[in-house]
């Protein structure tokens, strides 16, 4: 009985050491990408398209614009094809809005919108569902490249 709780104490403190670790590591990631304020997000992406990747399950390639009066025009595809994108995806539109320093999509025949925490470095960027965990990143493009 001895042995079997150091052996439980043991592991307990290599997974406390494991979770602090992990924890660490990722508020280091997190660090690496600035907070904007809605003003500064607003000028990077309106009127732009976002092209990413989304890990989901499963994962998907995407490309959406967004225009400046509030309407996203997009397509995906399953990963990993983003090359294949614009010629094979699947079409989707809807309208988009910033709130703080979140990007909230409603798109059509949806009954809920999903917002994405939004972070932009340069011309990359990073969403993060807060609600799922999902993470998706990838580059902003001026304009509509795509013709989407």
């Amino acid at each position: 009985m001895l042995i079997s709780l150091k052996v439980r104490r043991r592991a307990a403190l290599i997974l406390a050491c494991a979770a602090v670790f992990v924890g660490g590591a990722a508020l280091a990631q997190d660090a690496d990408w600035p907070t904007s304020g809605e003003d500064d997000l607003r000028k990077a992406i309106s009127g732009a398209t976002l092209t990413g990747e989304v890990k989901a399950e499963p994962p998907f390639n995407f490309s959406e614009f967004l225009a400046p009066d509030g309407k996203s025009r997009g397509k995906m595809i399953e990963c990993c094809k983003p090359e294949q994108v614009v010629s094979n995806g699947m079409s989707y539109a809807g309208e988009w809005t910033l709130e703080k320093e979140n990007l909230c999509l409603a798109y059509e025949g949806e009954a809920e919108k999903i917002c994405w925490r939004l972070q932009v470095k340069g011309d990359r960027f990073r969403m993060t569902d807060q609600k799922f965990g999902r993470v998706g990143e990838g580059q902003i493009r001026p304009g509509n490249p795509d013709n989407l």
